[in-house]
């Protein structure tokens, strides 16, 4: 059997926890102590904070790099400028957006603040988001986009792949977040986590896909002949707001998922 054959199919395991300390302020905290957002409208401030908003006006830079990477001529000969930022940008917005991640799903409710201790220009930083994150996101996106790019049209089949992908990936990634290995992708991890929540994954799926949708228009505007660059920044924040709604997500449900069991 191959490696990925069983890193895909063999069921993650968390590490063995700490050795509690007594006495220590952690010891003390109760599920009251955790961050909570005190409304609806609350969550819609998750991105603004300095890093975030940092972060937004950096990642900005992406939406017409995206919208030249769609296209198979930029492929054919693409320039070493572009591509270099398109590649760079791209692996550091997954390590930030798995660091939102991670923030949101223990409670946190402000967009993560990168520290020189977790930067991602560091080794450990690199190897971890190309272990986890990175081949997540590569094993359930890849095939659609490159079926878009080489064949140049949306057609049915494009369609329900990309619905189905779209269905799997948000619990994928939760899980590969979680566990740190892309063992997460296991789908006899996966489906039956699903079932767990689905009432309640099913509705964060939809809200997922409005807000993608909404990105979707965002990017039209911004990458057309004549678009504006004040549409780049929503589209940064929406996927902040996602990231953050998919972490809130798991630190709710987390004792039906019952992956720490």
């Amino acid at each position: 059997m191959s490696p990925l054959h069983e890193a895909l199919f063999d069921l993650p395991r968390k590490s063995a926890p700490l050795v509690a300390q007594p006495n220590t302020a952690a010891d003390e905290m109760t599920p009251s102590d955790e961050e909570t957002p005190r409304s609806a409208l609350d969550l819609l401030f998750y991105p603004i904070s300095v890093s975030g908003v940092i972060h937004v006006l950096i990642f900005s830079l992406l939406p017409p790099l995206w919208a030249q990477a769609a296209k198979l001529q930029f492929w054919m000969s693409p320039g070493i400028g572009p591509l270099l930022w398109l590649v760079l940008l791209d692996l550091y917005l997954v390590y930030y957006l798995s660091m939102c991640l991670s923030g949101s799903a223990q409670g946190q409710t402000r967009a993560a603040d990168i520290s020189s201790a977790s930067s991602p220009l560091s080794v450990d930083a690199s190897l971890s988001t190309f272990q986890t994150i990175f081949p997540a996101v590569v094993l359930i996106g890849a095939a659609p986009i490159a079926y878009f790019v080489i064949r140049e049209r949306v057609d049915w089949i494009l369609i329900l792949w990309t619905a189905a992908a779209g269905f799997l990936f948000p619990m994928i990634l939760l899980a590969v977040n979680d566990f740190d290995s892309l063992r997460g992708a296991n789908p006899f991890l996966v489906v039956p986590s699903i079932i767990s929540v689905l009432g309640p994954y099913c509705g964060l799926v939809f809200v997922l896909y409005v807000l993608t949708a909404l990105t979707g228009g965002l990017m039209y505007l911004s990458c057309r002949p004549g678009g504006t660059w004040l549409a780049r920044p929503p589209i940064i924040y929406i996927l902040l707001l996602q990231t953050h709604l998919l972490g809130r997500f798991y630190w709710r449900y987390q004792g039906r998922l019952r992956w720490g069991a």
